[in-house]
């Protein structure tokens, strides 16, 4: 996988886009801007039997007051620098405009204001012009606008100020976090502090496309030490994640039948006493015990089950008494007897 097409997946996401723009566009804008209206656009241009251009990204949008005028995002993903890069989206920029006049039938849109974005990874800092009036060497006159003021965003990750990432809250923060990491630790670091960060279920596939992305692009081009084992690691850690989320399900009946239990054993002992506080430190001291053998009985249970999957996925016996915090005696026995099944 190219660092352009794991770039074109992570930002075919609605909300990977609008935390670049709140982060390190401008949050101002954001503020103006209605997100739950973004949609992709098509990128490739044919006129006229002229040769087909291509771009990586569109997203258009609607503005929050209403505005009959919406708003269309050009992302570009560049691992090079490229001289060009303002001409190419200037002519992006102009094919996207004459798609969207032909594809208007009552001929009364109100054309899209544009937004052309660059995010790059190089290690070098961008060279390139950014706006337009720095390729000429015409001074520019006062009354002169238009073509003069095109320009597009820099997002230059390898240079980005530490601060402006820092504070950054968005999902493509994470991204640029990796990309800037200096060695394996400081991956490892991340990724724990990223998964706490994005636990919920709706970001699962993309913590696996992180995962791949980091052992076919960032790690091999980087050439950091122990590349291959930080990505092992994770891969086992987001699988543990996963069968952690599995176990907590499977435990939570007979954490409610335990509790159950309990409170009908120290209710009765506490009736039997006679006294209300007896009664009432039988009913906390029943539902403690019951909660602690439901709990026990199911985390076993459950934890065998995993075993027994790690088992015959080929992990080895230490590896999986360290993941699953159990005696490697007892994994053991489970392999054994899952020998025997």
């Amino acid at each position: 996988m190219s660092h352009d097409s794991s770039y074109k997946k992570f930002f075919s996401r609605a909300d990977m886009v609008e935390s670049l723009v709140r982060d390190f566009i401008s949050e101002d804008l954001a503020r103006e801007l209605d997100f739950t209206t973004l949609e992709p656009m098509p990128t490739v241009f044919q006129k006229h039997g002229q040769t087909e251009r291509r771009g990586d990204l569109i997203w258009r949008l609607q503005w929050l007051d209403g505005s009959p005028c919406l708003l269309a995002i050009l992302l570009e993903f560049q691992s090079t620098i490229d001289k060009k890069m303002l001409c190419r989206l200037m002519e992006y920029a102009t094919l996207f405009l004459e798609q969207t006049l032909d594809d208007d039938k009552s001929k009364g849109l109100t054309l899209p204001q544009i937004l052309p974005i660059v995010l790059y990874n190089g290690a070098k800092p961008w060279s390139a012009p950014c706006v337009y009036c720095e390729l000429s060497e015409r001074e520019r006159l006062a009354y002169e606008r238009g073509i003069w003021d095109f320009k597009y965003h820099l997002i230059d990750i390898r240079h980005l100020e530490e601060s402006l990432v820092d504070k950054a809250k968005g999902i493509s923060a994470w991204i640029f976090r990796f990309e800037r990491a200096a060695n394996v630790q400081e991956m490892e670091r991340l990724w724990r502090v990223m998964f706490r960060a994005l636990k919920n279920p709706t970001y699962e596939n993309l913590r696996q496309e992180i995962i791949i992305w980091l052992e076919t692009c960032v790690l091999p081009v980087r050439k950091i030490s122990g590349a291959k084992i930080v990505v092992e690691r994770l891969k086992e850690e987001e699988k543990m994640t996963v069968v952690t989320a599995e176990m907590d399900d499977w435990t939570l009946p007979y954490i409610n039948q335990g509790r159950a239990e309990g409170e009908r054993i120290g209710e009765l002992r506490g009736r039997h006493e006679g006294e209300r506080i007896g009664e009432l430190r039988g009913r906390h001291e029943g539902r403690i015990e019951g909660e602690r053998i439901g709990r026990d009985e199911g985390v076993a249970e459950k934890a065998a089950q995993v075993i027994r999957q790690m088992i015959a996925e080929g992990f080895e016996d230490n590896l999986i008494a360290r993941l699953v915090s159990v005696p490697l005696s007892e994994v053991k026995k489970l392999r054994i007897t899952s020998r025997q099944i």
